[in-house]
C-alpha cells in the first residue's frame, strides 16, 4: 500500500505532476464505456490549460478538472486504482503528456517518461495509446482521433511560435499554479459489486454518460450478481456489446437505419435501445434508460411493478432483455443484409421513420392480415407490399386527403413541387433495388447536401453576381472551344459565340461582366438546345418547360453550385469527370442520365446529340422514370390483392 501521506486524504485537490511518480496505475473497469472523447471535448481541454498556464493570476495558482473518482484495487500484483468516473480526462491527459515528452530535453524525458501513470482496460487489454490502430475497434478509432488532435494542436502552437515553459511547468512540475483533478478515494469494500453500484449511482441522470452507457452497467451488474460474483459473463457481455457497438459505428449501416430526427441520441446504439423499449418520439433522451432501470429494480426486488413496455414484451428480467436486445439487434443486421429491406427501410430511414415505427407498421399489416384471413401464411411478397404501402403513406399522400400521388401526376410535376425530391430519391432506390448488383449509398447521400437541379439550363439566368457569371462563362468556353474545332455542322456559329464569350470574359477583370451578358445567355442557350434535327431558328425557348420534371435531377449542391445554369454538355463532362474519379457521389440515375443511358440510340442520333439535352431524351427518361416507380405508386391500389411467395 501506498506509504506517502498524501494517499491518505480520500478528496483533496492532486496535482496532475503528483500522478507522474511511477506509483500510479489505473484499472478502467469492464462495465465503463471505453474512450468516447471528440475533437471538440480534447481541443477545449488543451486550451483551457493553456489559457490557464499562459494567463492565470498569483490569485488563481490552480486549474481544477472535474473530479476523479477512485478505489484502491490490485492489477497484476500491483497496487492500483480502479477508476470509477474520470476515465475519458485521465485518458486524454495521458496523451496530451505522451506528446508533451516530445517537448522536453533529453534528461527530463528520461526521467520523467517511464513515470507517467499507466492505464489498464479490464476488457480491452489489446488497446495501444501510443499508436493506437484506428481500424482495430472503436476504442482505438477515438483514441487516434485524439491523438491526432493533440498532434495538430501541439504543431500550430509551434508555427504559430507559441511557447510552451507554462503549460509544461503546470502539468509536470511542482510550480506555484498547477493543473490539478479533484481526487475522491472511495473506502475500500469486499463487496465485488460495490465499484459498478458506485459508477451507476455516480452517473445516474449525468450528462457526461449516456443512456447506452448506463444501461450497459445495469447488464454487467445483473450478470456478476447472478454469476456470484465471476466477471466471466460480464466479459462475455461486454464482448457482445462491443461488436454491436463497432457495427453501429460502420457508416453504411448507421445511415441505412438513423433517420433524420436522430439528432437527440447520444451515442449510435442508443437508437437500438430506443427500440426495445418503444420509445416514442416525443420522449425525453433518458427514457429508454429510466425503462432499464425500473427492469433491474424489479429484478433486484426493489420495486414490485414493471413497466408497461416490459409487460406487454412478457420480459421479466435483464437476462430475458439482453437476450431481446440480441435479437432487435440481429434483426437490423439482416435489414441491412436484405436487398429489400434495405432500400426500402433505407428510404423509409431518411423520410423520416424509425426502426420502431418500420417494425410496427409491417407487424400492424400482419395483424390485419390475420384477422382477414387467418389461413394465410406471412411471405416476402406481403412484406415487400407492406414496406411500399409504408413509403406512399410517408412520403406520397396528398396533404389533408386520403388520396396518393398516382402515375398520371408524375407527368406534370414541376420544379419546386415537395414530390420532386422524393420521386427522384425513389427512382434512384427503386433502380438499385431492382439491379441487385449494386446498393445506393445512403452513408454518401446522407452526408451530403442534395439539390433538385435542371438537366438543360433553364431559359433565364439565375446567377446575379460577378463571380457566378464569370464561372459560367469559363465553363460555356471550355464547351464552345471544343465544338468549334470539331467537325459539327455548326462549328462556325461555335467560333462566333466563342469569340463573344472570350470578349465578355475580358471583361470581367474589369468589373463590367454586365454588359451584353444576358443577351449572350439567351443565345447560348438557345444554340445548345438546338439539336442536329433543328436549326436555332427553329427553337422557341418560351414553349420549352425547362421546369417539368422530365428536366430535372438529384445532384449535390457542391457540384451544383460549380455549374448552375451551364449548358448540358458541360454538365455532362463534369459529372464524367467526378464519376470517373470518385471525388463525389453521383446517383446512379443522375450518371446514367448524363450518360444518355436512357435514351433512344434506334434514331439516328448524331455525334452532336449526344452533347444536347433534347425533347427525345427528357420523354425517355420520364418513361423510365415510370418503369421504375409506376409499380410503387401503384401500390395503394393493389393493397387488398394477394400475392404469392416465399415465406418471410
Amino acid at each position: 500500500m501506498p506509504d506517502d501521506k498524501k494517499y491518505n486524504d480520500s478528496f483533496c485537490p492532486k496535482p496532475i505532476a503528483d500522478l507522474i511518480d511511477g506509483k500510479h496505475i489505473f484499472v478502467i473497469p469492464s462495465f465503463q464505456r471505453g474512450y468516447r472523447w471528440e475533437e471538440k471535448q480534447v481541443l477545449d481541454l488543451l486550451n483551457d490549460i493553456k489559457q490557464f498556464a499562459d494567463n492565470g493570476t498569483s490569485s488563481s495558482d490552480s486549474y481544477f478538472l472535474q473530479p476523479v473518482v477512485v478505489k484502491r484495487t490490485v492489477s497484476d500484483g500491483n497496487e492500483a486504482w480502479e477508476v470509477l468516473d474520470g476515465q475519458q480526462r485521465l485518458t486524454t491527459l495521458l496523451l496530451i503528456l505522451k506528446r508533451l515528452m516530445r517537448k522536453l530535453g533529453e534528461d527530463d524525458k528520461a526521467l520523467l517518461e517511464p513515470q507517467i501513470y499507466e492505464l489498464r482496460y479490464t476488457n480491452r487489454p489489446q488497446l495501444n495509446l501510443d499508436s493506437p490502430d484506428a481500424k482495430q475497434n472503436i476504442d482505438s478509432f477515438y483514441l487516434s482521433e485524439a491523438k491526432r488532435v493533440i498532434d495538430k494542436w501541439f504543431d500550430e502552437q509551434t508555427v504559430a511560435r507559441q511557447s510552451f515553459s507554462n503549460f509544461i511547468n503546470s502539468l509536470l512540475y511542482n510550480v506555484p499554479r498547477q493543473v490539478k483533478i479533484i481526487w475522491y478515494a472511495l473506502p475500500e469494500s469486499d463487496d465485488d459489486l460495490s465499484s459498478i453500484r458506485i459508477f451507476n449511482r455516480l452517473n445516474k441522470g449525468k450528462i457526461s454518460l449516456t443512456s447506452s452507457e448506463l444501461i450497459k452497467a445495469l447488464f454487467i451488474m445483473d450478470e456478476e450478481r447472478r454469476s456470484n460474483g465471476s466477471t466471466l459473463p460480464a466479459e462475455q457481455l461486454a464482448m457482445e456489446w462491443n461488436e454491436m457497438e463497432r457495427k453501429f459505428q460502420d457508416n453504411s449501416f448507421w445511415y441505412f437505419i438513423a433517420n433524420n430526427q436522430c439528432d437527440y441520441i447520444q451515442t449510435r446504439i442508443d437508437l437500438l435501445f430506443d427500440f426495445v423499449t418503444g420509445r416514442g418520439e416525443n420522449a425525453d433522451s433518458d427514457y429508454s434508460y429510466r425503462r432499464f432501470q425500473n427492469l433491474y429494480d424489479y429484478s433486484q426486488g426493489t420495486v414490485k411493478a414493471l413497466d408497461e413496455c416490459w409487460e406487454n414484451a412478457r420480459i421479466k428480467s435483464m437476462e430475458d432483455a439482453w437476450l431481446q436486445v440480441k435479437r432487435t439487434f440481429d434483426r437490423l443486421v439482416a435489414w441491412h443484409d436484405d436487398n429489400m429491406y434495405y432500400h426500402y427501410v433505407g428510404f423509409l430511414a431518411h423520410q423520416g421513420k424509425t426502426p420502431l415505427e418500420i417494425y410496427n407498421a409491417i407487424a400492424a399489416d400482419k395483424q390485419e392480415r390475420r384477422m382477414s384471413d387467418p389461413t394465410h401464411e406471412w411471405t416476402v411478397d406481403d412484406t415487400e407490399l407492406s414496406l411500399k404501402s409504408l413509403i406512399m403513406e410517408t412520403s406520397f399522400k396528398k396533404p389533408g386527403q386520403h388520396e396518393y400521388l398516382a402515375p398520371v401526376d408524375v407527368d406534370a410535376l414541376e420544379y419546386g413541387s415537395e414530390y420532386v425530391a422524393r420521386l427522384l430519391l425513389l427512382f434512384n432506390v427503386e433502380f438499385c433495388r431492382q439491379s441487385r448488383n449494386t446498393r445506393f449509398a445512403f452513408d454518401r447521400f446522407r452526408t451530403t447536401p442534395w439539390d433538385v437541379e435542371h438537366v438543360d439550363s433553364r431559359n433565364e439566368s439565375s446567377l446575379q453576381t460577378p463571380e457566378d457569371r464569370k464561372r459560367w462563362l469559363e465553363g460555356v468556353k471550355f464547351i464552345l472551344d471544343i465544338e468549334s474545332k470539331s467537325a459539327f455542322s455548326r462549328s462556325d456559329r461555335a467560333q462566333e459565340l466563342l469569340n463573344r464569350c472570350a470578349e465578355l470574359l475580358a471583361k470581367s477583370s474589369d468589373g463590367k461582366i454586365d454588359i451584353g451578358y444576358d443577351g449572350f445567355y439567351a443565345e447560348a442557350v438557345k444554340y445548345f438546345s438546338t439539336d442536329s434535327r433543328h436549326n436555332e431558328s427553329d427553337i422557341d425557348l418560351e414553349k420549352m418547360d425547362k421546369n417539368n420534371i422530365g428536366n430535372l435531377t438529384l445532384l449535390d449542391s457542391a457540384t451544383n453550385r460549380e455549374y448552375k445554369d451551364a449548358p448540358f454538355p458541360y454538365k455532362r463532362y463534369l459529372i464524367i469527370e467526378y464519376d470517373k474519379s470518385g471525388e463525389r457521389f453521383i446517383p446512379v440515375c443522375t450518371r446514367n442520365l448524363f450518360l444518355k443511358y436512357y435514351s433512344d440510340s434506334n434514331t439516328g442520333a448524331s455525334q452532336l446529340d449526344l452533347m444536347r439535352w433534347n425533347d427525345q431524351d427528357r420523354t425517355c427518361y420520364l418513361n423510365e422514370l415510370h418503369r421504375i416507380i409506376d409499380p410503387i405508386l401503384n401500390i395503394k391500389r393493389k393493397a387488398n390483392d394477394t400475392t404469392d411467395g416465399n415465406e418471410a
